[in-house]
């Protein structure tokens, strides 16, 4: 039977994890027992899951740590450890990791974060990066006025009281198009718009101050194509998405029997777009700034998708895709 000064380190480790709300160990789980990459890889889940707890970004967390003295410390003298001596430092990490979550560094670690939870808008100064080639025109999107769109200080979604223009996002994602996945970085860094330059982990005040200032619109970008900008009012008038909403919630209420109305709003966005776009010479990679979404991008908010039969007719199907986001 163990003795009781083997059963010491023990009573050490239950003390420590009680003490840091966490679940008590088995004596193989031991943190006496662990040698030096067993030590990384459960600090490494614990920091993920503390993240989790938190809703702070776990490189972040990582990134701060790994900045600590305590941290490089305890792991160079790991391997020299006795048994008690090991289970103090995994007590001393806890409690410095539950100090993170309320002491967070003001600077950015480039955890890629907040690229991932979706794309910048753009305001009225980030039009001279436009004008001067460092953002290229076919890297934004439109948000018309009335669409629905996702909070990025809230898990939510509202609907634009007035329009935005956007650097678009990842079709498969909602992460910013500059961001590269592999190394976590803004591809275009030097040339961020402003919203990226306020927007931080540590506190939204700066982003949401900057919220309230004039966002870009395309009469801001088009302002001296008078012609193209009243044409682009007549689309947003006879195309608008309360037009769109309302055809589907007609659709519910008659249990599919308005099918048609829906399909033929649908094919008149599409002409109208696609018969100004032909006129004006608007190159394909311009329509989702100079119109914003079409209707049939727009589909998978109710559900749907549009599918394309033989004889070049459409149909809807359900999405899903968007089911389950």
């Amino acid at each position: 039977m163990p003795t009781a000064s083997q059963n010491e380190p023990l009573k050490q480790e239950k003390n420590a994890n009680q003490e840091a709300g966490r679940t008590p160990m088995t004596e193989m789980q031991s943190p006496a027992t662990w040698g030096l990459e067993t030590l990384r890889k459960n600090w490494s889940d614990h920091l993920t899951a503390l993240a989790r707890e938190s809703n702070i970004p776990a490189k972040r967390l990582h990134a701060q740590m790994e900045q600590s003295t305590e941290y490089h410390e305890i792991v160079m003298k790991w391997d020299r450890m006795a048994g008690p001596e090991r289970l103090g430092a995994w007590k001393k990490l806890i409690e410095a990791s539950e100090k993170l979550t309320t002491d967070i560094l003001p600077s950015c670690v480039q955890c890629g974060e907040c690229c991932r939870k979706g794309s910048p808008t753009l305001h009225v100064d980030d039009l001279e990066l436009l004008k001067e080639g460092r953002i290229a025109w076919e890297a934004l999107v439109t948000l018309r006025k009335g669409e629905p769109v996702r909070s990025p200080f809230e898990d939510k979604l509202f609907f634009l009281l007035d329009e935005r223009v956007k650097i678009r996002e990842n079709p498969a994602s909602q992460q910013c198009m500059f961001l590269d996945g592999e190394t976590s970085l803004c591809t275009i860094y030097v040339d961020r718009p402003v919203q990226c330059r306020a927007q931080t982990c540590w506190s939204a005040e700066e982003a949401t101050q900057l919220a309230r200032q004039p966002h870009l619109t395309r009469g801001d970008i088009f302002k001296d194509a008078v012609p193209l900008t009243e044409l682009l009012g007549q689309h947003d008038k006879r195309c608008s998405f309360a037009a769109l909403q309302a055809a589907f919630n007609k659709l519910e209420e008659t249990r599919g029997e308005s099918i048609q109305e829906v399909l033929d709003l649908l094919e008149y966005e599409s002409h109208f777009r696609d018969f100004l776009a032909e006129q004006l010479h608007i190159p394909a990679n311009m329509m989702a700034l100079t119109f914003g979404r079409s209707f049939e991008d727009l589909l998978p908010l109710f559900g749907f998708k549009a599918v394309e039969e033989s004889d070049g007719t459409k149909r809807l199907a359900p999405d899903e895709t968007a089911q389950k986001k």
